[in-house]
């Protein structure tokens, strides 16, 4: 989960509370944990969907809102006297611009910005390669004309941030950090994209910005730019940077996207409607009673209502919720808004899950019914892995395949984590945290069989996240073996696997049978393998648990 840290006394003077616990409080209401570090500054997860909240200003704003202080407004463009002129760039060919007027940076307000900036990056913008953003001080920009386009990279020259020489693009992306960092991803040939005002580079995303722009304490006007590979993404970006600018009251200025083929009016801050089946609300929060008090919370997390009848209510979702999909969503936030704790518990009566026969498919669509209601995204890999990741990961007993036709596909699985990894391995710039799970097929030895090996199903969740304790996919299992009845049967015993930190796996048993082990894996074999970040697993055997299951439910079940 991204994590936004602040002095609490900078908070608390945004939202009004004058007391750390009553902040937390409310923080945690709002799906926020937050603890105070050793460095006196107040860190907060944020949920990674609700990038409107990656910023102190966002977090700022959603509190105030739930505590009645503010409520929901409408921001309307002040006019568009930018235009932007677009040859589309082969690899970024997108992009949206706006400005927010009368902002009134301080050190604090510049440093926090640049935060909230390098947090979308590493997380939405997957390290700036699906979005990149540029902010520039206003009042310094050569023209209110700008083009976007590809330039050659001997030829266009600038003066990159923080610098005062004046160099050829290629210099600057061989000889700068950030074109170290980030130059190869937008670079294509002897291009590479550009954004020009009179005649000037003030940007060459995603690698830098030109110090023609730079920002200060004492900038007041700023130009936010956004390019990437997704005209969707970049529109969410530029909405959730704009309603972090203007919670200090600014105006916002739009552009004119001029494309070879149409016109685009950017930012786009209209609101969208959604209508929401009152009934569906009741079934889901267990609610009834007057419609005032959906109407009340769903204010407080800063929705407007437009129509409300007996059946539905028509909701405008603000311009910045780029996370609103379904009603369901807005359900959820009707549950915030209200307060789980004002919601209520209802006793139901438990209903066996596994009902007439028996069946190793049944154990299966249970187990992929709880780990997608969990959050878990299901995965289809294949059974062939490269055997030296299996044996960087201390796997030896995987078969090998004769003559195959590439190393990635040289071995058949004997584990599911082996393909989980390597998934894991290829999506670390995706937003986190990554939460996947397989049901599928391994081949283990079998010293019975006539050929030696035979296979077993199985099924393998994990985490992926900046910080994942084995804790999570503990809580994961208990939730599984609830549902299937074998919770009270459960117990983990001590476990040696070297791919696992001491002391930090298990073994899991239900009664007597072992049916699977989880734990936290070793960094050096992260490491070894090219993932930076914690990963938790676990894997069990569907075949064992549906043994247990066979032995354990009654005749009458299974008729």
């Amino acid at each position: 989960m991204p994590v936004v840290r602040v002095r609490p006394e900078t908070l608390m003077r945004l939202t009004g509370i004058n007391s750390i616990e009553a902040l937390r409080h409310t923080l945690f209401n709002l799906k926020c944990e937050s603890e105070v570090g050793e460095d006196g500054q107040l860190a907060i997860e944020v949920q990674s969907d609700r990038i409107d909240m990656f910023s102190v200003e966002g977090i700022a704003k959603a509190v105030r809102l739930y505590l009645g202080i503010d409520k929901p407004i409408n921001i309307k463009l002040k006019g568009a006297p930018f235009k932007v002129y677009v040859k589309p760039p082969a690899k970024r060919p997108f992009i949206a611009v706006a400005a927010v007027t009368n902002v009134g940076l301080d050190e604090e307000k510049l440093r926090l910005l640049i935060e909230f900036q390098e947090r979308l990056h590493n997380t939405f913008g997957r390290n700036r390669r699906k979005v990149a953003i540029g902010l520039h001080d206003l009042d310094k920009l050569p023209s209110a004309e700008l083009e976007y386009k590809d330039v050659n990279i001997d030829e266009t020259t600038m003066i990159p941030l923080h610098d005062f020489r004046r160099m050829s693009i290629r210099q600057v992306l061989e000889s700068t950090e950030q074109g170290s960092l980030y130059g190869s991803i937008a670079l294509n040939g002897n291009l590479h994209p550009a954004i020009l005002s009179g005649g000037e580079v003030i940007s060459l995303p995603p690698v830098i910005n030109s110090d023609i722009t730079r920002l200060s304490e004492r900038t007041r006007n700023i130009l936010i730019d956004v390019t990437g590979t997704d005209a969707n993404a970049i529109s969410i970006v530029l909405n959730s940077i704009i309603h972090a600018l203007t919670f200090y009251g600014g105006e916002v200025l739009g552009a004119v996207i001029i494309y070879p083929d149409k016109a685009v009016l950017t930012p786009d801050l209209s609101s969208r409607i959604m209508r929401v089946d009152l009934s569906f609300v009741r079934y889901w929060l267990g609610i009834e009673g007057e419609s005032s008090r959906i109407v009340d919370a769903l204010m407080r997390m800063g929705y407007n209502v437009k129509t409300i009848t007996h059946d539905y209510i028509d909701v405008e979702i603000p311009y910045y919720r780029g996370d609103i999909l379904h009603q369901v969503d807005i359900v959820e936030d009707i549950a915030i808004g209200l307060g789980y704790e004002n919601i209520g518990i209802e006793e139901i009566e438990p209903k066996p899950l596994i009902r007439k026969k028996l069946t190793k498919q049944a154990v299966i669509s249970i187990v992929r019914d709880v780990l997608v209601g969990l959050g878990y995204v299901e995965l289809n890999t294949l059974t062939l892995v490269p055997r030296k990741l299996a044996e960087d990961l201390g796997f030896n007993d995987v078969v090998s395949i004769v003559n195959a036709p590439s190393v990635e596909i040289n071995a058949l699985r004997s584990m599911l984590l082996q393909s989980i990894i390597q998934v894991l391995r290829n999506s670390q710039y995706i937003p986190q945290p990554v939460k996947v799970f397989e049901v599928g097929e391994v081949v283990v030895p079998c010293h019975e069989c006539y050929n030696r090996w035979r296979n077993e199903v199985k099924v393998c969740w994990a985490i992926m996240d900046s910080e994942t304790r084995f804790e999570e996919v503990h809580a994961t299992l208990y939730a599984l073996m609830s549902e299937l009845g074998l919770a009270e049967n459960l117990s983990l015993r001590p476990c040696n696997m070297s791919l696992f930190t001491e002391g930090r796996c298990a073994n899991i048993f239900v009664a007597d049978a072992n049916i699977g082990f989880m734990g936290e894996v070793q960094p050096e074999k992260l490491e070894k393998i090219g993932i930076l970040y914690p990963i938790t697993l676990a894997e069990l055997s569907i075949d064992s648990i549906f043994s247990v299951l066979a032995n354990k439910i009654k005749p009458s079940l299974q008729t």
